[in-house]
């Protein structure tokens, strides 16, 4: 978001993505717990979607506009802040207040689904069935121009393109684990 990458610059870029995205959260999440209208209007299973996808799914694709230096860090300490703001609330106005447990399931969704929203899911998914056709043997004939290497030897460039395969592969399986959670609790949360 800020131009210059000095450290106080992804401080500062960093500080203004959690604030945002503890704002977003907290903020939309909190009116849709009290004024109830999605559940009113579309039911439960509706309320609860918005609550633990909607939510996070826009302000990730919010900071992923802004081009955030560290996204992940700014969605886990905005994830923690919304949920420590939250859970004295609902302590309080459910019928049943939330446990620890259901504080650390919100926080582990909002977090991977607003994380996974900020990350070109192309790339990620791309470098995932990369990795898969690299397993197996190609057909493909290889008669074409020896392309120019770039001036790291052949253990770097190794090294370099599995490191990026293993981020990749981190952040798809936080986004799928992300994603299967919250339709688990989605479906838990809409029967009670």
């Amino acid at each position: 978001m800020l131009s210059n990458d000095t450290l106080t610059s992804c401080i500062l870029d960093t500080f203004i993505g959690a604030l945002f995205f503890f704002a977003a959260v907290a903020g939309a999440t909190y009116y849709l717990q009290s004024s109830l209208i999605l559940f009113k209007l579309y039911g439960s299973h509706a309320h609860w979607a918005a609550v633990l996808i909607g939510v996070p799914l826009t302000a990730g694709l919010v900071m992923r506009r802004l081009r955030l230096a560290y996204p992940l860090i700014s969605c886990v300490v905005g994830a923690v802040a919304s949920a420590a703001l939250l859970y004295p609330f609902y302590k309080g106005f459910w019928a049943v207040p939330p446990t620890i447990t259901d504080l650390v399931v919100y926080m582990a969704v909002v977090l991977g689904i607003g994380y996974i929203a900020t990350q070109p899911l192309r790339t990620t998914f791309m470098i995932a069935f990369r990795l898969g056709r690299f397993s197996l043997p190609t057909l493909t004939s290889k008669s074409k121009k020896p392309v120019r290497k770039a001036s790291m030897s052949k253990t770097q460039r190794l090294q370099a393109s599995q490191h990026g395969n293993v981020i990749a592969m981190m952040e798809l399986l936080i986004g799928l684990s992300s994603l299967a959670l919250s339709i688990f609790s989605i479906f838990f949360l809409g029967r009670s």
